[in-house]
This record gives structure tokens, C-alpha cells and sequence, in this order.
């Protein structure tokens, strides 16, 4: 099959005025003309229009394959240019001389509209039979010359660009490649002016009818209605609707005229151009919205107005964990080498070779499902990684769904996206398409890579755990790329010879914070600076925002908190946040692992049971100076590993030795989430269980006694008098917890979760302040003076809830 040259944007464009595509309507346009019919197919070229003979059309640019002129025959779109046909001359009169030069085109201006109509009549008859099958006799040519796989689309070839596009910018991602032919605007303005050509007058004023019940048409139906040229119709489409819509409108109102057949002929001709249309539609409404922490409805927020880029960097041996704690004062570096997230598929130099996987872990809530939602954003809206014709965003929870038996890919893909019906062209080399799976932590297939049969074909029926294997091995697919996000833990199901790049989210930096708290709050203006500056205040909420999730937290509570006109006078409280981290961390985990339901998302007594038990560890953790577990310290407390697994937002793993679980290293995704929660185990286990875990456990149980019937200065006391006793701080921020839980509106936050709903008042609050004092009075070191005067801030900012 012959290709296109590049002459024919050029023709199409001319005369053009400098807006938008501009219009082709003609200035001197003869209404008598709606009496012929519409154009007609050429036997030839397969693809033809006729337009009336206005001066638009009877003067031509030079062209760079210079074959363009104006003839009687109208204008002719041919599979290599768009040209004008020369015609015999007219019987009884002499031909004209027409000059054959390879620098100039050929312009005939000497023929009258009379003339080129009574010659256009006489060869009606000829071309009537051709015009009623030249639908179907293109199909069946083009099916002729394809193999039998392209069933599900037209296959139009062109010349791509010998010269590769200038090399893109930092953050762009892939934009290596020249636009597919079939996504450019020739290609698809092409086709729809030769499904346009072949209605009658009374048809396209069905069709111009029908489009103006679009809401893009109902205001600017005028613009339209007086056009009867299909060339003019198409272009002034484009020009409202934009290219994707435009062609979407074009099939869906021939069908609504009942011209099926020439709707399947586009719909086939621009098959990936159509496909591409209806992702980017069904991922906007999907992923445009974001609902930051839960879903909770009417609180989604436009993803661009609140999205900042955390740190990515390709994945070396650092800890991810952020060790910068507000006693051990280590600054958050990054050591590995950085990398925008726009870019986790471009070769870094001085790679050349192309990156086809890609595993991206990260703790959790650092913000792997929002920096996948942001990626597919900015695709959407043609923004960066332009190379991706196509990308299918496939939730790993979501994978189980799934059900009927043994299916193909083509099958499978078709059940998540109804819009991926018969699209086999996805083997292509030249489809390049991207493929994410989401949070694999929670896929439930096995994914067994060495004993799952290998499949290659898109059409091969399996079971689903091996179409998945076979798409991450390369054998399914070889030419489209996979995006796989995790958590360190499930990261592991992945062979690592299969993965060409790891990268790693490390969270928020500094400016990363500043530009979260002010761009995410802009009503009143100055209320996200006044956010930021109180977040600031406490040295600890500045590190732990390294957490996108937290940072959230932080805004949402501080935009509330200051509607009173008297918040803000001290610095804030710590304790509150950490309640509420833990509390929504747990109902995601919930939500990932159980469902959405109600049911699945209330708190069970296992759950109640595993953050009193978690906290015990943490608390025997922190007595032994350590911040990392093992399988062997849950089996101390009488968890399983099973337990961490799906109750994961809290924790984190941070390497294994070998396959042997008893050789797998655990830590809380903060060391202050660790003292949290030892603080939280301490507090809870004095406050519902009357046990007091500094001192020993014959004198701290007292029979007939709750703890709600304890004043709790016996349980702060000893705890003071030990941290004071700490040669290096390790128990400040454990301290401090501590005492900010027993206020009433941080404690709030624990009932109905590791406390009763109706629980009593703490009693002996008062005790604890004249303690704290009277410690500040004595001999003391600096910092643990400094400390205590925080857990009188715990205190001052706890006594009401915000």
C-alpha cells in the first residue's frame, strides 16, 4: 500500500485563517450546487471529495511533492497526498496546455462553474454503481492487503519523520517518537471528510441537526448550519470540540442518521484515535478528583490543585525510612540519584537501552496511589509521556474481580475497560501502551512465575495469575511497558531480573512542605501561609510532614482550628495527630483489604486487640533502644505475620535476608509512630485494664479496682521520674505522648477504637501539672527541661478538642 506524503496538512490548511483550523467555507459559494450529489469515491485513490469551485480551491500553494492542482473533478484525497485530479478535457473543445514541471504545481483557472457542472453531469451515470459500493469495496481492500488480525482496525501507512523529534525536557517523560500516523490530525481529518463526502444534502442537514444536541453545538450551531461542504463540516468541528471529540461526535451522530456503514468504516479507520478518546474520558472521571486521607463524599479535591511531587529517586541500599527525629536531630537526605516522576520510563544517561518495567515502592502513605493518579493526569490531558498511545491503569485490588473461567487478555482487558473491545493492535510494535498495576501489596493471585504457563499471544486463553506473569515477563505483550507500585513487602513477589528500574518515594523535603501547605489552601489567601508557619512551630510536626498523608492531616485540622480567631497563641499539640494518623491508617487498611462496606470497615476486636499488642512491642522496643522488629518479636506478643500483612499502614518491611520469613526486618514507617504507640499501649493498658507498666505487675494489678477509679498521677510519676533519669532523650517523645493522651479532647480520639465509647474522665489531670512544675524547679538537664515545658503544651493544647 502506497503512503502518505507529507503535503497534505499543508493542502488541507490552505487558505486557512491564523484561528483555531479555521474555516473552508467558500466566499462565493453557489447555493444551486445542493442539487448534485456528494461526492464520490474515485476508482483509484478510494478516497474522494468534491468541493465547489471557490477561489480557495482554484488557487494552490506549492506542495512538497509538487502534484497539487485545481481541476473540473474537484478535490481528491489520495493515500499519498492531497491532490487535485486532471481530467480529460471536455468534448468539442480544445485541451488545454498544462505545463509538467517538478518545481510548480499545475493551476487550471480557465474553466467556468458552468462548465465543470455540465461535465460533472455527463459522468454521473459512469460513476453512480461506484458510488453505491465503494463502502464496502474499501473494507474489503484494505482487509485484503492487512493480515487477518488487523480485523479490528483500518491500517493506513505513512511516512514517519526520517529526523527524531528534539529530545523532550526533564519531567516530560517519553516523547521520543513522532505522533502514530493514525493519531494525527491528517489521518483523522482525512477519514472524517471521506465519511462526510458520502452524505446526501438532505443527510447532512440530519447530521448538522443532530450535532447541535451536543452542548458544544448549542451555542454555536450557527457556525455550522449554513455549511454544506464535508470538508468545512469536519474542520469547524475540530475547531470546537478538539480532535478526540470531534471524532467521537462524527460516529456517534452517522449512527444516529442511521449510516452504520459509514460509521464502522471510521470507527475502523480511526480505531486508536477513538480508543485513545474514550480512555482519556473514563480516566478523567476516575482520576481528576482526588479524595485526600478517605473517601468521603463532597470532600474530593482537583488533584492539580493539590498535588506536589514528593522526592523520587532510583532505589540504592538507604533505609527508606526518614531517620530525623527531634532528639536525634538527622537532617533527611537524598543520596541516591533523584529522578522526576514524569520520568520513571526515560533512559538516564548514559543508558540508552529502553526501560519496559518499572517497580516503584514506597512506605506507607508516602503517596504512591496519588503520584499514579498525577501520572495519568497529565497523560490525559497531553501533557508528558505523549509516546503512550494508550494507558491502562489496573488496580491490583481489583484484579480477584474478575470471574467466568479461563479468558484472554484481549477478554480480560475488555472487562475492566468496556472501551478495549476488539483491540488487537495492542501487539503491535508500533502501539506502544502502558499498563499499571496498582498496590500490588493486595493482588491476591500468587503470581508464580516459574510454573505458570507462558503466554505470548493477547488472544490465548489462561488463567488470569499467568496472562499477569506472562505481561511482567515480556512474553505477553513484549512491546508495552508495566508500572508496578508496592510496598516494600510485596515488592518481593517480582523477580528482580525482571524489573529494569526500581525507584523509591521518599516523601516531602522542606520545599516540598512549604509549597503543599500553601498551594492546597488558597481561601482565605493567607490561610495556607498561617497553616504552614503554626505547622512550623512544632519541630516535630515538620519532620513527620514528610508524610504527604500527615500533611493532609495537618492542613485539615489547622484550617478548622483556626476559624477561632483565638487559635494559635501556643505552640501545637502533637498527640491529637498521631491519634488520628493511627486511626485512619488502620480504616485504609480496612478498605484495602476488606472492602468498602460497612461492615468490613468497623473495628473488630482483633483490631482493638492488634494495636494494644503493637504497642506493647513497641514499648518493650523502645526500653531495649531499638527501632527495628522481627517475625519473632510478634510471636513474643502473640501476633502472626499474617496480622502485620494486612494491617500494613503503620509498618513497614526493610529487607529480608533470604525467603525465610524469620529472617524479615520490620520497622514503623517513624520512629515517633513507634513511641506513639508505646505511649498509647502504656496509657490504655493503666487507663481499661488497671495496669500499671512501671511497676512491677504483683503491685500494679489491683483487684476490684478499674482504672477509670485511678488517679493518674500513679502512673505518670514513675514515668517522669524515669525519662528524667535518661542519659539521652530516648524517652522524650515517649513522654510526651504520654501525657498529651490524657486530656479530654485527645483521648476522644481513642474511644469507640482501644477505648470505650462511654469511658470516664481521667481524674488527678491537675496532680500532673504540679508535678511537671515542680520537676522544672530541680536541677535538671536543658533538654529535659525543654521537654517538659512541650508536655505542658500537651496539655494546655489537649483540654479542648479542635
Amino acid at each position: 500500500m502506497s503512503e502518505y506524503s507529507d503535503s497534505e496538512v499543508d493542502r488541507v490548511m490552505t487558505g486557512r485563517p491564523p484561528s483555531s483550523y479555521g474555516s473552508m467555507h467558500s466566499d462565493d459559494y453557489d447555493e444551486d450546487e445542493d442539487d448534485f450529489e456528494p461526492s464520490l469515491k474515485h476508482a483509484e485513490t478510494k478516497v474522494r471529495l468534491y468541493r465547489s469551485g471557490s477561489p480557495e480551491t482554484a488557487i494552490t500553494e506549492r506542495t512538497h511533492t509538487n502534484q497539487s492542482s485545481i481541476f473540473q473533478d474537484g478535490l481528491v484525497l489520495r493515500q499519498q497526498s492531497i491532490m487535485h485530479r486532471e481530467a480529460s478535457p471536455p468534448r468539442h473543445e480544445e485541451p488545454m496546455a498544462v505545463e509538467q514541471s517538478e518545481v510548480r504545481s499545475d493551476v487550471r483557472t480557465n474553466r467556468t462553474l458552468n462548465e465543470e457542472l455540465d461535465d460533472r453531469e455527463m459522468r454521473e451515470t459512469d460513476l453512480q454503481e461506484q458510488s453505491n459500493e465503494s463502502a464496502a469495496m474499501e473494507v474489503q481492500e484494505e482487509r485484503s492487503e492487512e493480515p487477518a488480525y488487523d480485523f479490528d482496525e483500518i491500517v493506513v501507512h505513512f511516512d514517519e519523520p526520517k529526523e527524531p523529534p528534539p529530545p523532550p525536557p526533564e519531567g516530560a517523560g517519553l516523547q521520543f517518537r513522532h505522533t502514530h500516523s493514525s493519531l494525527t490530525l491528517r489521518h483523522i481529518l482525512m477519514a472524517m471528510v471521506n465519511s462526510l463526502s458520502q452524505l446526501r444534502p438532505s443527510e447532512m442537514s440530519y447530521f448538522k441537526r443532530s450535532l447541535s444536541s451536543h452542548c458544544n453545538f448549542k451555542k454555536n450551531y450557527s457556525m455550522i448550519a449554513d455549511l454544506t461542504d464535508a470538508l468545512d463540516v469536519a474542520d469547524k468541528m475540530i475547531e470546537i470540540c478538539k480532535l478526540g471529540e470531534a471524532l467521537h461526535l462524527t460516529v456517534r451522530n452517522l449512527q444516529n442518521i442511521r449510516r452504520d456503514d459509514l460509521a464502522q468504516i471510521l470507527r475502523k479507520t480511526c480505531r486508536r484515535a477513538l480508543l485513545q478518546y474514550d480512555l482519556r474520558i473514563a480516566h478523567d472521571r476516575r482520576y481528576y478528583s482526588l479524595y485526600e486521607g478517605r473517601c468521603r463524599p463532597g470532600q474530593q479535591r482537583y488533584i492539580s490543585d493539590v498535588y506536589v511531587e514528593p522526592v523520587t529517586v532510583i532505589r540504592g541500599r538507604r533505609d527508606p525510612i526518614n531517620p530525623e527525629n527531634e532528639v536525634r536531630r538527622i537532617p533527611f537526605t537524598v543520596e541516591e540519584t533523584a529522578i522526576r516522576a514524569a520520568d520513571i520510563f526515560r533512559p538516564l544517561p548514559p543508558e540508552h537501552r529502553p526501560i519496559r518495567t518499572v517497580m516503584m515502592t514506597g512506605i506507607p502513605a508516602c503517596g504512591l496511589t496519588v503520584a499514579v493518579s498525577k501520572f495519568i493526569v497529565d497523560w490525559m490531558e497531553d501533557k508528558n509521556n505523549k509516546d503512550f498511545q494508550l494507558v491502562f491503569p489496573i488496580p491490583a485490588k481489583e484484579l480477584h474481580v474478575a470471574k467466568g473461567g479461563d479468558l484472554s487478555f484481549l477478554e480480560t482487558l475488555s472487562r475492566y475497560f468496556a472501551e478495549a473491545e476488539d483491540i488487537g493492535f495492542v501487539e503491535k510494535e508500533d502501539c506502544l501502551s502502558l499498563f499499571i498495576i496498582d498496590a500490588l501489596e493486595v493482588c491476591r493471585h500468587r503470581l508464580d512465575f516459574e510454573n505458570n504457563k507462558t503466554i505470548t499471544s493477547a488472544r490465548e486463553k489462561a488463567p488470569l495469575d499467568a496472562l499477569l506473569t506472562s505481561l511482567i515477563k515480556g512474553t505477553l505483550l513484549p512491546n508495552a511497558c508495566v508500572w508496578i507500585t508496592s510496598h516494600v513487602s510485596a515488592a518481593h513477589k517480582i523477580p528482580p531480573n525482571l524489573i529494569d528500574r526500581f525507584v523509591e518515594l521518599r516523601g516531602f523535603t522542606d520545599q516540598n512542605k512549604e509549597e503543599y501547605f500553601t498551594k492546597r489552601t488558597t481561601d482565605p489567601p493567607e490561610l495556607g501561609r498561617t497553616v504552614y508557619n503554626q505547622m512550623k512551630r512544632s519541630k516535630s510536626l515538620e519532620i513527620i510532614c514528610h508524610l504527604p498523608l500527615f500533611s493532609w492531616m495537618v492542613a485539615f485540622i489547622f484550617e478548622r482550628a483556626f476559624r477561632d480567631p483565638d487559635y494559635g497563641k501556643h505552640p501545637p499539640g502533637i498527640t491529637a495527630f498521631y491519634s488520628q494518623y493511627v486511626v485512619v491508617q488502620m480504616n485504609r487498611s480496612f478498605e484495602k483489604y476488606r472492602g468498602c462496606n460497612v461492615e468490613a470497615q468497623k473495628w473488630k476486636d482483633e483490631d482493638k486487640a492488634f494495636i494494644e499488642l503493637m504497642g506493647k512491642m513497641a514499648y518493650r522496643m523502645i526500653l531495649e533502644g531499638r527501632d527495628e522488629f522481627t517475625v519473632a518479636d510478634l510471636k513474643n506478643v502473640n501476633l502472626t505475620y499474617e496480622d502485620l500483612r494486612t494491617r500494613d499502614e503503620l509498618t513497614t518491611e526493610v529487607r529480608r535476608a533470604s525467603e525465610d520469613i524469620e529472617t524479615w526486618v520490620f520497622k514503623f514507617v517513624h520512629v515517633t509512630i513507634q513511641e506513639y504507640m508505646a505511649a498509647m499501649y502504656v496509657y490504655v493498658a493503666f487507663r481499661k485494664h488497671a495496669k500499671n507498666v512501671f511497676i512491677s505487675s504483683q503491685k500494679s494489678w489491683l483487684q476490684g479496682t478499674t482504672g477509670k477509679d485511678r488517679p493518674v498521677i500513679e502512673m505518670y510519676r514513675p514515668a517522669i521520674d524515669r525519662m528524667l533519669a535518661s542519659p539521652n532523650g530516648h524517652l522524650d517523645m515517649f513522654i510526651r505522648f504520654l501525657i498529651g493522651l490524657v486530656t479530654p479532647g485527645t483521648e476522644d480520639n481513642l474511644r469507640g477504637y482501644v477505648l470505650n465509647h462511654y469511658h470516664p474522665k481521667a481524674k488527678g489531670t491537675e496532680d500532673v501539672v504540679k508535678y511537671i512544675n515542680k520537676k522544672m524547679k530541680e536541677n535538671i538537664h536543658p533538654d529535659r527541661r525543654r521537654n517538659l515545658e512541650l508536655c505542658l503544651v500537651e496539655l494546655e493544647e489537649g483540654k479542648e478538642e479542635r
